[in-house]
């Protein structure tokens, strides 16, 4: 919970920011660099007697939904850039920030959430008002520059949760959670209206045209 709660608080503080550029500056594009998160432990490991110890795989997915998250919120405040730090790091240079396995070098949760952004949201897309029933949930609609319909979904808890999104019969889901591991975002094809997210999972609904 803390996780998402200071990202919310982040929030805050960049609207603050936007509101003084938009008024000073209204030409001015704005950049929000080296997003991510970082455990505690990281500042310790330069202390003498410092021992790493093994980051949860979970962990991976739970800083991969925060980065969804904080993407598609900026992205409503109209945010030009959001980029993600870090592509490598390994005991002694903050690994809990790395996009890649340091000892195999494959991509883990947090470039495959990257990735399954990049593919499916960009400039030019259009962001629609969008509720989720649960507060656990976080869901954003898009229309896309070339008029696709899309959700954006994610699951803040480490268990899972099942949810209702009306139009979806037919859809494609692309997900990544805990079961996908460090393999490359997963595909499936939705029967009905109901999804189940994993734990920490982040997925993009891609709405057939009527």
């Amino acid at each position: 919970f803390t996780f998402f709660d200071q990202a919310d608080r982040f929030l805050i503080e960049v609207r603050y920011i936007e509101a003084i550029r938009k008024r000073l500056s209204p030409e001015t594009r704005t950049t929000v660099d080296e997003l991510g998160s970082i455990l505690a432990s990281d500042f310790d490991q330069m202390k003498p007697g410092f021992v790493f110890k093994p980051i949860p795989p979970a962990y991976w997915n739970l800083s991969a939904a925060l980065y969804a998250y904080l993407y598609s919120c900026l992205a409503g405040l109209g945010i030009d850039v959001v980029g993600e730090s870090q592509l490598l790091g390994y005991p002694g240079q903050f690994p809990s920030v790395t996009m890649l396995d340091w000892n195999t070098g494959q991509p883990n949760p947090r470039f495959w959430v990257l990735m399954l952004l990049h593919d499916n949201f960009g400039p030019g897309d259009k962001l629609v008002a969008t509720i989720a029933a649960s507060p656990f949930v976080y869901a954003q609609g898009f229309i896309t520059r070339d008029g696709k319909r899309k959700v954006l979904l994610l699951n803040k808890r480490d268990r899972p949760c099942t949810l209702s999104l009306p139009g979806s019969e037919n859809a494609q889901l692309e997900y990544v959670d805990q079961t996908t591991g460090l393999s490359p975002a997963a595909r499936a094809h939705l029967t009905g209206e109901r999804i189940t997210l994993n734990g920490f999972a982040v997925a993009v609904v891609t709405i057939r045209s009527q």
